[in-house]
């Protein structure tokens, strides 16, 4: 009888050994509301909502688990939804976060070739790029009366004012890779972007993520490839010019899905001294954001040394500063970098103005990052950037670098740029693919350009202007190059274009802001050569080309332009540093392998099998 005992408790054991635990996790992409549950071998297991809205669970099973769906669960744990694809387990699989109705992939975005020396650091090993291949998930669970009243007013109905309230929150970002949270505030950005019912949002965090307590969610409202602004803040980086990068985001705010998103860096504190210095704990400079009002934009003229001139102007705003360094109560000093530059630049333009020597751009040099500015203006010429710098002065910053103790202009915000933009009757439409200096200067009468002109009327600056235009439009800029870049972000969000277009019409809030009514057909006919004409009420956007049709248009454009010029003589016409650009070793060669950058351990025993049932067998005996 003991020895019957012994067989049938072997017999037991050697299953129970024999089984093997199958992990499962998966983000909900549903909303508040649904549970989701793993269906397998014709099983249902249901998943626990561990960190929502990431779902887990372990399935232990002596019979081989080889394909599996995830599905959607009612409160009864009854199907209601299920994938539409179907799944294949792996041990590598297992370790990862997966996304309900997503193909998990494994996207290599080609950098753009950099052709010019580097001028800054462009990172930290503490402030790290964002990586530009991955979708976050993000959750906001928010305080649901300030959120509903941001979300339904984002122009305040009782003022006609924008509605800048601070919502709380507790955040949620899931990778495939890893899991974050912390509490913090949301709040609406921009005054175009509110025009869209698919608003955009800046999130305040009070614990770091990936060593920044900032970012933004930028909806991309306007254009129908979600490509462009991406592409755009890229190429600033080719260039040498700091830009705020980033990736993509499902976006979740209590139980509303806003859908896909780009997830970038905020101008921040910690964005300029990580970006530009090389080092988040580095002390800065004062930055003051430009706007324009109408058609008065910023022009640098020196109005005296009292700084409420400077405010009445209404083109120039305060932005970041170093309170280690400025008393935050001390409004003269946090306006004294901006009055002295416009005071060196007054001086100079007096002095060398009409003077051709190398002596006059190396006297501006001394107070302003002279090649920096042309690199931005390069790439502003061939995304066309209708919102930022050049034309208007505006989305975009002058910055006391007192590192170089000099100034330099860093733009943001490039939704008006490569073929997608709103009409403007100041542009010469006709002529742009093929203007590359004259484009942002229609008529001056019109817009103030005095800034950059004074600058452009100098020889050498036009010289090495368009030996920049040369260098990028032939490497960076070229079409096999670039191509490859929009498709690998194409491939990157293609499972999510359409859901993100029908989560703006599905979106369940009061506000009646404008909707691009954007399908999957334009998406991908817009991506190549096709216009997006807008109708009426059904699309509220003109996209006159499409995103490859422009970059091979105004590439051929500006490489014609610069045909004759001899690229030879590449040399800084100031700021002319030996820099170290930071590469993050995770990035850069991390496709070697699929599962190099995975993080979760195996739910597997680190036991070997045989050893585990050898012990027990004689424990058993001792028993028995």
């Amino acid at each position: 009888m003991k020895i019957s005992s012994f067989g049938l408790s072997l017999a037991s054991l050697f299953a129970l050994v024999n089984a093997k635990n199958y992990n499962f996790n998966v983000v909900s992409i549903l909303g508040e509301g649904y549970s989701l549950g793993v269906k397998f071998n014709n099983e249902i297991k249901p998943l626990n909502p561990v960190l929502f809205p990431l779902f887990n669970g372990t399935v232990v099973s002596d019979d081989d688990i080889k394909e599996y769906k995830y599905v959607a669960l009612n409160q009864q744990n009854q199907i209601i939804e299920e994938e539409s694809i179907t799944r294949t387990y792996s041990d590598e699989i297992s370790k990862i976060n997966e996304v309900y109705n997503r193909k998990n992939k494994y996207i290599e975005v080609p950098e753009l070739p950099e052709p010019l020396k580097p001028m800054f650091r462009m990172g930290a090993e503490k402030f790290k790029p964002i990586p530009n291949n991955l979708i976050y998930n993000f959750y906001a669970k928010c305080d649901n009366k300030n959120y509903t009243f941001v979300s339904d007013e984002p122009f305040v109905r009782a003022t006609g004012s924008s509605n800048k309230i601070d919502v709380n929150c507790t955040f949620t970002i899931i990778s495939s890779e890893d899991t974050f949270q912390s509490d913090g505030t949301i709040h609406l950005i921009g005054w175009g972007s509110r025009q869209y019912k698919k608003l955009s949002w800046a999130v305040k965090l009070n614990k770091k993520f990936m060593g920044r307590k900032a970012f933004k969610l930028r909806a991309v409202a306007n254009e129908p490839t979600l490509i462009r602004e991406r592409l755009a803040e890229e190429l600033y980086n080719a260039a040498g010019v700091p830009a705020q990068q980033g990736t993509y985001a499902r976006v979740f705010i209590n139980d509303d899905t806003y859908g896909l998103y780009t997830l970038v860096d905020s101008f921040s504190k910690k964005w300029i001294a990580g970006t530009v210095h090389g080092d988040p704990k580095a002390e800065i400079g004062v930055s003051y954001k430009l706007y324009v009002r109408g058609r008065i934009c910023s022009n640098f003229t020196y109005l005296g040394e009292d700084y409420k001139e400077y405010v009445r102007v209404g083109t120039y705003r305060l932005d970041e500063f170093d309170k280690r360094v400025i008393n935050p109560e001390n409004e003269p000093a946090k306006w004294q970098p901006l009055i002295r530059f416009t005071k060196l630049f007054s001086n100079w333009r007096m002095r060398y103005g009409n003077d051709n020597s190398d002596l006059a751009i190396q006297e501006l040099g001394k107070f302003l990052n002279i090649e920096s500015l042309l690199r931005l203006m390069a790439i502003e010429t061939l995304t066309a950037a209708f919102d930022n710098f050049w034309l208007y002065s505006s989305n975009a910053a002058l910055y006391y670098n007192p590192e170089r103790d000099n100034y330099q202009f860093i733009s943001y915000d490039y939704d008006q740029s490569l073929g997608g933009w709103k009409f403007d009757d100041v542009i010469k439409h006709d002529i742009l693919t093929e203007d590359c200096i004259t484009w942002a200067h229609p008529d001056d009468t019109l817009i103030d350009h005095s800034f950059i002109n004074s600058i452009l009327s100098h020889p050498q600056i036009i010289q090495r202007y368009n030996v920049i235009l040369a260098k990028i439009s032939r490497e960076t800029f070229n079409p096999d190059t670039v191509f490859k870049f929009v498709d690998s972000l194409a491939e990157l969000i293609r499972d999510d274009v359409e859901w993100n277009f029908q989560s703006i019409d599905r979106l369940n809030i009061q506000y009646d802001g404008d909707v691009n009514h954007y399908t999957i057909e334009d998406f991908e006919n817009n991506l190549g050569y096709t216009p997006i004409q807008n109708m009426t009420t059904y699309r509220i956007d003109n996209t006159p080309y499409g995103l490859k049709d422009w970059i091979q248009k105004k590439g051929d454009g500006c490489r014609y332009y610069t045909s004759n010029i001899d690229t030879s003589n590449d040399v800084n016409i100031s700021d002319d540093y030996e820099i170290e650009v930071y590469r993050d070793p995770k990035i850069h060669g991390k496709f070697s392998s699929k599962s190099d950058s995975i993080l979760f351990s195996s739910g597997k025993s680190a036991i070997p099998s045989s050893i585990l049932i050898l012990f027990v067998v004689i424990q058993l005996f001792f028993i028995l």
